[in-house]
């Protein structure tokens, strides 16, 4: 039952990687370089289309929109601090979680040189009419 909406890929044209860190003391603001999941945005999205799954809550419920998620791409590469911004229920958040968390070492962001770590937002989009299409 794997699913992700077309909307994901406009979506991810339009992720917000600014920093936002008021709670981490050696993350930065902007960086010049952001944070690249290995291969770039297409091979992003390709890891999201073949991991997410829709969650049979959200199904039976017929639960669609929207889960925001947040995390910290450190200066090793690593994700942490993944936190739900936003969240339709039905599992689609806890799905975004255990997503975020299968996915490899990221090429970490860079300023004046050197790596820093960077908050990335990525929204990712739950349509119960594409699940049905595909079905």
């Amino acid at each position: 039952m794997k699913i992700i909406s077309a909307v994901l890929f406009s979506l991810l044209f339009c992720i917000s990687a600014l920093a936002q860190l008021p709670d981490i003391k050696n993350a930065a603001v902007y960086v010049e370089q952001m944070p690249l999941f290995p291969g770039g945005q297409d091979s992003l999205i390709s890891f999201l289309v073949h991991n997410i799954n829709y969650p049979a809550k959200a199904i039976a419920d017929s639960l669609e929109g929207k889960v925001g998620a947040k995390f910290i791409v450190n200066t090793n590469g690593s994700i942490s601090d993944i936190e739900i911004l936003y969240d339709i229920g039905g599992g689609c958040g806890d799905e975004v979680i255990r997503v975020i968390k299968m996915m490899p070492k990221w090429n970490a962001g860079k300023q004046n040189g050197r790596t820093v770590a960077v908050y990335y937002n990525l929204p990712v989009a739950f349509y119960f009419d594409d699940y049905k299409k595909k079905k």
